[in-house]
């Protein structure tokens, strides 16, 4: 009877301890759906601002096309750079790449001259002056005021590598800055 009543009380130990991870996976599940939902907003409202100075692949004078990669990636050769950088810009410590991938569903037919495209639509797969362009080394703050994305923009064997820094205001995510990094 008493090893009946101990079982009893294991099972119920058990109980809260399974209780006690399901809800901390349900907080954590939440708390990153928002953070995937801040980084669609920064690339979706801030399109025009990430795809700028296309025109320095143009040396052709022919309009460029450009090829936007859908998914948010992570350039490893770059990432310290970028955050230390992101860091000092805001006066920050102990932040985080930002672990989620966030994938680019809607983007405008054009910028300025220039179609863009994502890189599943085949239908542009054969033109020739196409930009590729990747958005890499996501950085949201802890707080989620602060973020930044590195954008690779490449051409050919050429390539540009630029940090842009946004700030949250009112809701929305404001350009601060940018800063080029590399050109190749």
């Amino acid at each position: 009877m008493m090893r009946i009543y101990l079982k009893q009380i294991c099972m119920v130990g058990n109980f809260k301890h399974l209780a006690l991870f399901i809800i901390y996976l349900v907080c954590f599940s939440c708390q990153n759906k928002e953070r995937v939902k801040l980084g669609n907003e920064l690339v979706s409202e801030n399109l025009n601002v990430l795809l700028d100075d296309l025109d320095y692949f143009n040396t052709s004078g022919n309009t460029l096309t450009v090829k936007i990669d859908q998914y948010t990636g992570e350039y490893t050769s770059d990432k310290e750079v970028v955050l230390k950088k992101f860091q000092d810009k805001f006066d920050l410590k102990d932040e985080s790449f930002f672990d989620e991938t966030i994938k680019i569903e809607k983007i405008p037919k054009q910028i300025g001259n220039s179609p863009l495209f994502l890189n599943t639509d085949h239908t542009f797969q054969k033109r020739n002056n196409v930009i590729t362009v990747s958005f890499v080394n996501l950085i949201i703050s802890k707080n989620n005021q602060y973020a930044s994305v590195e954008v690779i923009k490449s051409l050919g064997s050429g390539a540009k590598f630029e940090i842009y820094f946004f700030k949250q205001v009112n809701n929305k995510w404001k350009f601060e800055s940018k800063e080029v990094i590399g050109i190749g």
